[in-house]
């Protein structure tokens, strides 16, 4: 990652609408449009998640509303997951709950990588599917709060 940092901060001072403050309108508005588009790119790259999804879309496999998770063990892996966040009462059993999670995603990452690399992209896609619920996980252990109710959609 620090190698697209770099070329990241690179293009977008190049870019950047504040080198284009004493050009006209037009160019302003071209660079503010051309650093937006830097930064959405940047944002998609670096996120793991982001990344997996817009590769299936360039090789033509983006995952789309119809695919769903069909793997019965990551369904019930979900629902017990669930279950346990909704029946933790303290920021440890918490903070169990976010290392394990943690550690499935780095996984996860690896694997993904490992398809994209081998051109498998039915097991790519599959994966982004788990990256996607291990992200969510994510977001609910971290929005969690002692007697709120868990949504935790799969």
């Amino acid at each position: 990652m620090g190698q697209l940092r770099r070329n990241f901060l690179k293009i977008q001072q190049l870019v950047h609408p504040d080198s284009f403050s004493q050009m006209g309108d037009t160019e302003r508005r071209l660079a503010e449009a051309q650093s937006s588009w830097v930064n959405h790119a940047y944002a998609t790259l670096k996120d793991p998640l982001l990344r997996a999804f817009y590769m299936l879309e360039l090789k033509g496999e983006a995952i789309g509303e119809e695919d769903q998770i069909s793997d019965p063990e990551l369904l019930m892996q979900i629902m017990e997951l669930r279950e346990e966040i909704e029946a933790s009462k303290t920021d440890t059993q918490i903070a169990v709950i976010k290392e394990r999670n943690d550690l499935k995603t780095a996984n996860v990452i690896a694997r993904l990588s490992a398809a994209f690399d081998a051109e498998d992209y039915d097991s790519a896609k599959q994966l982004t599917h788990h990256l996607q619920y291990l992200h969510r996980v994510a977001q609910t252990v971290h929005n969690w709060e002692p007697g709120k109710p868990v949504i935790l959609s799969h």
